[in-house]
C-alpha cells in the first residue's frame, strides 16, 4: 500500500512539474516576443547608429547656469521660430519655457513634443499642460529614461546640452545648454533622432 502511494506520489510531482514547465515556457515566448517588440522599436535607424562628423557652419550660443541665461537662452530661440520646433526632454518644470512653447503654437508653429514617461505620472505635469493647450504630446516608454535635452528648430537650429527644462536647472543645478545656429546637416541628424522617437511613442490624453 505505501509503494502504491510513494508511485501515485512521484506521479503526481512529474506533472506537477512538468505543467509548471509548460507555463513557463508559454511566459518566455511571451515574455521574449515583448522584448522583441521593444528592441525594435529601440534600435537607432541606420544613419545615426554610427558617430557622424559634419562640417562647422552656422554660429553658437552658449549659456550656463544655475542663475544664468540658460532659460532666457532657450526662450530667445523658440522665439525665433518661424514654421517648426520639435522637443525632446527628461523633466519639464519650467513656466517660462513651458508657456513659450505655447505662445510659439498660438502664433502658427508646428510645435510637437516628446517627454519620458516621468512626466506621465505627474498629478498636473508639463504634459498636462501642453495636451491642454493643444500642443501635440507623447511619451516615450521604451527606455529607462528618455533623458535627451533637445530642441530642433525650423530644420537648422538646435539647442542641446546638459540643461533640462526645469526651475531646478535653472536656480539649483550647474548645466549649460547650446543653441547651434545655421547648421542644416547637423539637424538632418537630430531630426532623424526625434522623427525616430516619434514614430515609436505613444499619444498622451492624460488632460485635466
Amino acid at each position: 500500500m505505501k509503494r502504491i502511494i510513494s508511485v501515485i506520489a512521484i506521479i503526481v510531482i512529474f506533472l506537477a512539474g512538468f505543467m509548471v514547465g509548460c507555463g513557463s515556457k508559454e511566459n518566455q515566448k511571451e515574455s521574449a516576443s515583448v522584448n522583441k517588440t521593444v528592441e525594435a522599436q529601440a534600435t537607432l535607424p541606420q544613419d545615426i547608429s554610427h558617430s557622424n562628423t559634419v562640417n562647422a557652419v552656422g554660429t553658437i550660443e552658449v549659456a550656463f547656469s544655475p542663475n544664468g541665461a540658460a532659460t532666457d537662452t532657450v526662450i530667445k530661440a523658440i522665439n525665433e521660430a518661424k514654421k517648426s520646433i520639435r522637443v525632446q526632454a527628461y523633466s519639464f518644470t519650467s513656466a517660462p519655457i513651458a508657456k513659450a512653447l505655447v505662445q510659439a503654437q498660438k502664433r502658427g508653429i508646428d510645435v510637437k513634443i516628446i517627454l519620458d514617461k516621468s512626466q506621465e505620472t505627474a498629478k498636473y505635469s508639463s504634459a498636462t499642460f501642453f495636451a491642454n493647450n493643444s500642443v501635440p504630446v507623447k511619451i516615450d516608454h521604451d527606455f529607462a529614461i528618455a533623458h535627451s535635452k533637445v530642441m530642433i528648430i525650423d530644420d537648422v537650429n538646435i539647442v542641446t546640452g546638459s540643461f533640462n527644462f526645469t526651475k531646478a536647472a535653472q536656480e539649483k543645478n550647474a548645466e549649460n545648454v547650446l543653441v547651434i545656429r545655421g547648421n542644416e546637416e547637423l539637424a538632418k541628424y537630430y531630426l532623424e533622432n526625434w522623427q525616430w522617437r516619434w514614430e515609436n511613442t505613444q499619444d498622451y490624453s492624460n488632460k485635466k
